[in-house]
């Protein structure tokens, strides 16, 4: 009978031990199935590219992405908005099979490339207008794309961007800049007999006005897409200035759109101006007037010509000595029709309307130095 019941309680503690052990089990897997693993995955067009355990640190990476393409930006600008031209997700998910990507994978993904950028290694010989000629890439667009280079001064190993990398996260930003800009003064022109026509005389000083000028801008990937003017505000009129000037005919601005030595419309002044994407100051030391390819360019007044010929930045181009330290310079031709030596008449033709030379279209880049300082051509037509 003693050992009966000994064999009884051994049985017994051994049901409890079990039946302790099934419990735990039982708790353990009910834990699990009540606090699934949360992760948050990242989808660009419907296509999952990581899941990571951290939904913020998604945020973070994307932030430090987009802002990565304001530092071009005019710090004065206003930024209008700041997006990915794909459709972004970011959404939350038990994780089952997936694998987690960790913060630098993750970041590897969101910053690469659909295609790398193109450079050209510069080798000797080498000018910014021939590599643009034979490459087939606008000169404007290299110059764009390598805004730290000195067109005029490169050198064998230099390396110049032919494209930029295409992300494969495209990032558009809008933004507004409004900048403090000249309004040029009209010049009245008074007759006089006793002055040459290449002789002028200021009776009464010209005096810029002032405009706030707020420009739209859309940049994409870090290169403007679209650039409109969306208002002007003349808060200082221009004061006219007063000329006499000589009987003997020189070609003078008699319309907004007839400047004597071309017809076309002005599209750029005279001295400094700020870039509206930018905000960097840079000095224009002439005029340019857009018009078709083609269309007639004069010779200023009497004079010799004491260039005619081709430079990189400034293509075709013609320079002509009118005599007293005055001489005239007409940039971007797409044809010359005088030479070196040659003497000119007033009015007489030089060559065509272009877009040669660092030139984003065809225009006249229509200068006047008065003993070799540029001054502004404005005064003189």
């Amino acid at each position: 009978m003693k050992f009966i019941y000994k064999y009884d309680k051994l049985i017994i503690i051994s049901l409890t031990l079990a039946l302790g052990w099934l419990l735990s089990t039982t708790n353990a897997l009910n834990s699990l199935v009540a606090e699934p693993t949360i992760g948050y995955e990242f989808k660009v067009d419907g296509e999952v590219w990581f899941v990571l355990e951290s939904k913020d640190e998604i945020h973070r990476m994307l932030q430090v992405y987009k802002n990565s393409y304001l530092k071009n930006i005019d710090s004065e600008a206003q930024i209008r908005s700041i997006s990915f031209k794909q459709e972004i997700e970011i959404n939350e998910i038990e994780i089952k099979d997936q694998v987690l990507a960790s913060v630098k994978e993750a970041e590897a993904m969101i910053n690469e490339n659909e295609v790398e950028a193109e450079y050209y290694t510069v080798v000797s010989g080498d000018s910014f207008w021939a590599i643009a000629n034979k490459s087939k890439i606008p000169l404007a667009k290299l110059i764009e794309y390598n805004p730290e280079m000195n067109p005029e001064r490169i050198w064998p190993g230099n390396k110049i961007m032919f494209r930029p990398a295409d992300p494969k996260l495209d990032v558009t930003v809008t933004f507004q800049n409004t900048l403090l800009e000249p309004v040029e003064f009209e010049t009245q022109y008074i007759q006089d007999s006793s002055l040459y026509a290449s002789q002028r005389v200021t009776v009464k000083n010209g005096v810029e006005g002032e405009m706030y000028v707020t420009y739209d801008i859309t940049m994409v990937n870090g290169y403007p897409t679209e650039v409109k003017v969306l208002n002007e505000e003349v808060i200082k009129e221009p004061v006219t200035r007063v000329v006499r000037v000589g009987t003997k005919r020189t070609l003078t601005r008699i319309s907004r759109t007839n400047f004597g030595v071309v017809v076309g419309n002005l599209t750029s002044g005279f001295g400094y101006r700020r870039d509206p994407i930018s905000g960097v100051r840079k000095f224009h030391n002439g005029i340019d007037i857009a018009a078709p390819r083609g269309t007639p360019v004069y010779a200023y007044t009497n004079g010799k010509v004491v260039t005619a010929g081709w430079g990189n930045m400034t293509g075709n181009y013609v320079v002509i000595d009118h005599g007293g330290g005055l001489r005239t310079k007409y940039l971007h031709l797409s044809s010359i029709s005088v030479s070196v030596g040659q003497s000119v008449k007033v009015g007489q033709k030089i060559g065509g309307v272009g877009s040669t030379g660092y030139s984003t279209g065809n225009h006249l880049h229509f200068e006047v130095t008065k003993n070799g300082v540029a001054v502004n051509p404005l005064l003189y037509l």
